[in-house]
């Protein structure tokens, strides 16, 4: 993984014995292996007296996204308060940190995990099988915004090169994970998986996000079995069609490892969120039953209860500019008959009720177990998006 680039600031005559004593205390801040101190092309600017405004300046590029580490000697501080307004108005993003937080610590390792993330998907791509879903009405992402922004392609693919019928042979390791299910159901799911494998593999496919209902009226069945277990597999994969969960699963599938569940969000009041899918990946779940997918009550579906006790939401845009991202409590796992067949309650921020019930960026969101808030807004502030 590629090294945060650090340059240290001071006034222009300043003794050299300063920059080599502050590499010593920055030891805490900075992990050698994730760290390293440059004079130019930096990420990092770390003001050690005043005076370095000038120099802060040359380092600087218009459309970079920087972390600010200041202290309360020497007159860091306020240089770096200075820088910090310039960019302001320059419309520049940074962040202004105190190097004798331990918060700080953990805002340089995650700038580090987002900037490492944000590389990586350069060069990845995910499979359109089908259509987005007709009423995904505001869930849509231009293939060239996706490509030009994070470096990811979409690669589209019609249901008629997905042969399911053809599959003979089932993963042994796809019977025994569903083995609570009639037997006959179970092996047209592993179908489906096999066929979406073959696509992942022929395409060279990072993720797959599918259109499930033109599957549904073909086979008689469903993609959710499917799609939970090869996001178990770490595949992100999306139901629907929909783009902008696809793009959002991919991100933080390289931000901190784990395929997250798209949701539905069920129903909304200032204090709670209800969330329901049947598509949640296995792995997330501390125990699972089978049910029939709730539109269609036809093939099989994920009922379970999410083995978190807090929760990170993350929805982006169709048009990659904003993203909205928070954390929530878990407090109910309600079954109503209802609603998708995975189902959770939230307590959530009353500024985030208001977003759900006046401001929403869509209807799916992305479900993460843990706080992962500030590895993800790192992430957007690196894209240059705006966090609602």
């Amino acid at each position: 993984m590629e090294k945060l680039r650090a340059k240290l600031l001071a006034f222009s005559s300043a003794d050299i014995q300063l920059f080599s004593k502050a590499k010593q205390k920055l030891t805490k801040l900075f992990h050698k292996d994730r760290v390293e101190f440059v004079d130019k092309d930096s990420d990092i600017l770390v003001f050690l007296t005043g005076g370095s405004e000038r120099n802060a300046l040359q380092s600087v590029q218009e459309h970079g996204f920087y972390l600010l580490i200041a202290s309360a000697e020497d007159n860091s501080w306020a240089a770096a308060t200075e820088v910090k307004a310039w960019m302001n108005q320059n419309n520049i993003s940074s962040i202004l940190l105190d190097k004798d937080n331990p918060k700080s610590v953990e805002i340089v390792d995650a700038f580090y995990m987002a900037k490492n993330a944000i590389k990586s998907l350069h060069g990845q791509k995910f499979g359109m099988i089908g259509e987005p879903s007709e009423w995904l009405v505001n869930s849509k992402i231009d293939p060239f915004i996706i490509k030009t922004k994070l470096g990811i392609e979409q690669v589209n693919i019609p249901w008629s090169n997905v042969d399911i019928a053809g599959h003979k042979s089932i993963a042994p390791d796809f019977i025994s994970f569903f083995k609570d299910a009639e037997n006959s159901e179970v092996i047209l799911s592993g179908k489906v998986y096999e066929a979406l494998s073959k696509q992942i593999r022929n395409y060279n496919l990072q993720a797959v996000t599918v259109e499930c209902f033109s599957l549904i009226s073909q086979c008689n069945t469903t993609a959710c079995l499917a799609l939970s277990k090869l996001s178990m597999d770490g595949i992100p994969a999306g139901c629907e069609g929909d783009i902008c969960s696809m793009v959002g699963m991919l991100l933080v599938k390289e931000l901190v490892g784990i395929v997250p569940w798209m949701v539905n969000i069920a129903h909304a009041s200032q204090q709670k969120i209800r969330i329901a899918h049947c598509t949640a990946p296995a792995n997330l779940l501390k125990g699972f039953t089978l049910d029939t997918h709730f539109e269609t009550g036809k093939g099989l579906a994920i009922d379970g209860k999410l083995k978190a006790d807090t929760v990170t939401l993350f929805r982006v845009n169709n048009t990659l500019t904003k993203a909205f991202i928070s954390s929530a409590r878990v407090v109910d796992a309600p079954k109503q008959k209802s609603a998708c067949r995975t189902q959770v309650v939230l307590d959530i921020d009353p500024k985030d009720g208001d977003y759900f019930l006046n401001h929403p960026l869509g209807n799916h969101h992305l479900v993460i177990p843990g706080n992962h808030s500030t590895e993800l807004e790192l992430a957007m502030r690196i894209l240059r998006m705006e966090l609602v």
